[in-house]
């Protein structure tokens, strides 16, 4: 059983990292923006929203796809949107940050666009051997 859940580690560190991420206050992001114009790109709202759950959700589905689970992407997917959903709503207890539908709008973008890539270039590399 332990075995399975050593490729699931990245994943859970990812979590982990978008957790630590997601209680960091809004003006304190606002801080690290300034330091550099990359950083306004990098750390601009939307674009962790999307990257940062479109990695996770890769992450789960490398997991799912080494212990050869089926149905990888449709888990995947569950998981990393479900994941992004209780973060909102963490947030949403947060003084100082709140709920917002989008954001878990474009957490869905994210974990879909990233699952299509990942079964493009993975799992239809692999079921049709090319």
């Amino acid at each position: 059983m332990l075995k399975k859940h050593k490729y699931f580690i990245p994943s859970y560190l990812f979590a982990g990292l978008i957790l630590v991420g997601a209680s960091i206050s809004t003006r304190e992001l606002h801080r690290i923006r300034r330091i550099h114009e990359i950083f306004r790109l990098l750390f601009s709202e939307y674009s962790l929203h999307f990257f940062g759950f479109g990695i996770f959700a890769v992450l789960v589905a490398w997991g799912y796809y080494k212990t050869r689970s089926f149905s990888i992407i449709v888990r995947a997917g569950l998981v990393s949107f479900c994941f992004g959903f209780l973060i909102e709503v963490y947030q949403g207890f947060l003084s100082y940050r709140d709920f917002s539908l989008v954001d878990v709008s474009v957490d869905g973008a994210g974990v879909a666009a990233a699952l299509l890539v990942f079964w493009f270039v993975v799992l239809k590399k692999h079921l049709f051997g090319l």
